[in-house]
């Protein structure tokens, strides 16, 4: 349902506009995203009490909202038990998985060309250019964090097995947490 309903239009065009996600818990993007988890997934009996809001239909000792009535609930552990994306894993997994079939079929030979590979027969290893933000840079830049862990030597640039790597990769770093397993920390969308 998620993944018909909402990552497909999320996904769609990720590689041009992508660029602009911040890799922080408060970009607008990643609420909505959260936002969209927690009304698919999230706690059907409480999201149904706070709607109740009507002072007649709560008990005589619910008739105040405290605290808890605004607490969201957290998102985290239902992004873990899914196997749901962040959407700052999903550009990069989109990018990466992209710049490999740039790499491996030479198309579109335009952005191909603009491609610096390097010297070494045994690397795939791509030579930056100067900082820009635009998906070769960005998606080079995160070609050369991963392509020596998800590459194996003897198959090379097999497709289908790279994204699965780089897949399970992504979800391994977006469910550790460094102090409070329910928050999202900095190193949750790194790669």
């Amino acid at each position: 349902l998620y993944n018909a309903l909402f990552e497909s239009h999320l996904s769609y065009g990720i590689s041009v506009w992508g660029v602009v996600i911040k890799e922080k818990a408060d970009d607008r993007l990643f609420i909505t995203q959260k936002h969209c988890v927690r009304i698919l997934f999230g706690d059907l009996d409480a999201y149904l009490d706070k709607q109740s809001t009507c002072a007649r239909t709560r008990p005589y000792g619910m008739q105040k909202l405290g605290q808890c009535y605004y607490k969201k609930e957290h998102t985290k552990p239902i992004f873990n038990k899914l196997k749901i994306m962040t959407i700052q894993n999903l550009f990069k997994y989109h990018c990466v998985t992209e710049f490999s079939k740039i790499i491996k079929y030479r198309l579109p030979y335009t952005l191909f060309e603009c491609i610096n590979l390097s010297n070494r027969t045994t690397s795939n290893t791509v030579i930056l250019t100067k900082k820009s933000n635009t998906f070769l840079h960005e998606a080079a830049k995160f070609w050369n964090s991963i392509h020596k862990r998800i590459l194996t030597p003897e198959k090379g640039l097999e497709t289908s097995m790279a994204q699965i790597k780089l897949r399970t990769r992504a979800l391994i770093l977006q469910i550790q947490s460094i102090d409070i397993p329910d928050t999202w920390t900095p190193s949750n969308f790194q790669m």
